[in-house]
């Protein structure tokens, strides 16, 4: 394939990758014969048993002087490192804004001062906000609604700066919501999967909200396409607009048709966090070759059996 020739022996540094995506975006990159940095506090996490395969490398992005080095010799990095959970991005908005916005601003200068051929950054559709309209196309406003998304914003400005200033190469990808096995109980499918198998009745909050569903596998194809081929800002979704409602339905159908669920005032989420429609117009990406493979059922029963 002529994406693996493109990665082969290139030295690729990847942050946040012990994550969810982390060690999909890792192995992908491995079956691709890249050589592999792996940046990180203190923990190998989710990359059990390719630990052999990768070169940890300690280091904390909000400290400058861990950094130092790390860079040497790299192509190209991968930045997902980031407070994501949008809950406690709330309860610790200077916590956020530190890792999310200062942190990308230390790994854009080591960046920038090893000469590095791309920098990738991992960014949020939350950025957008409540849609102006429907899909949502890389030119649609953003309009940050609490501090994650907020800090996610201030970090593109900050990749977009070192791109106009300093002349490095750079690449912002706005994954929609991402799913597949080994994803956090934070999240809305994991959480609907595990009460699905533990209780007859599934408690939920607002049903109505539409989100755009991408299984992980098709994400990372994506962010590899982008990475390869694209610069500036791509959106990453399905653009297939699924609301919670159906999504539970789908999930119900296939572990048990008897189970039954219920929308309850005490998990409904605030207007801020709970955007009420979401879905990506992916037609940038798509002109670079890519298309979602996975279709929503197909995925979660991936997912649920995972």
């Amino acid at each position: 394939m002529k994406k693996k020739e493109n990665w082969q022996n290139k030295l690729v540094l990847v942050t946040g990758a012990t994550g969810f995506v982390g060690p999909y975006l890792v192995k992908e990159l491995l079956g691709s014969k890249a050589l592999i940095k792996v940046l990180s506090m203190n923990k190998t996490g989710n990359l059990t048993g390719i630990e052999d395969k990768i070169t940890l490398v300690r280091g904390n992005i909000m400290d400058p002087g861990s950094l130092e080095n790390v860079m040497q010799d790299v192509d190209i990095v991968f930045h997902l490192a980031a407070v994501s959970n949008v809950n406690y991005a709330i309860a610790h908005p200077k916590e956020t804004f530190g890792t999310n916005a200062t942190g990308t601003l230390n790994m854009l200068e080591e960046a920038r001062k090893n000469k590095v051929s791309k920098f990738v950054y991992i960014s949020s559709s939350h950025v957008y906000g409540p849609p102006q309209y429907l899909p949502m196309d890389e030119k649609h406003p953003i309009n940050p609604q609490e501090p994650y998304s907020a800090s996610k914003a201030a970090a593109e400005m900050l990749v977009n700066i070192y791109a106009l200033n300093y002349g490095l190469k750079t690449a912002i990808i706005r994954p929609f919501n991402m799913y597949g096995p080994g994803q956090s109980q934070d999240f809305i499918i994991p959480s609907i999967i595990n009460q699905a198998f533990k209780k007859d009745m599934i408690e939920l909050g607002n049903l109505t909200p539409t989100r755009d569903l991408l299984y992980i596998t098709d994400a990372i194809e994506g962010m590899l396409t982008i990475a390869e081929q694209g610069e500036g800002v791509y959106n990453l979704g399905s653009s297939v607009e699924t609301s919670i409602k159906e999504v539970v339905e789908t999930i119900i159908n296939i572990i048990d048709p008897a189970k039954k669920y219920v929308s309850i005032e005490s998990r409904r989420r605030s207007n801020a966090i709970d955007i009420p429609r979401m879905c990506a117009d992916v037609s940038k990406l798509k002109k670079l070759g890519w298309l979602p493979g996975v279709d929503l059922k197909e995925g979660l029963m991936i997912t649920i059996r995972g």
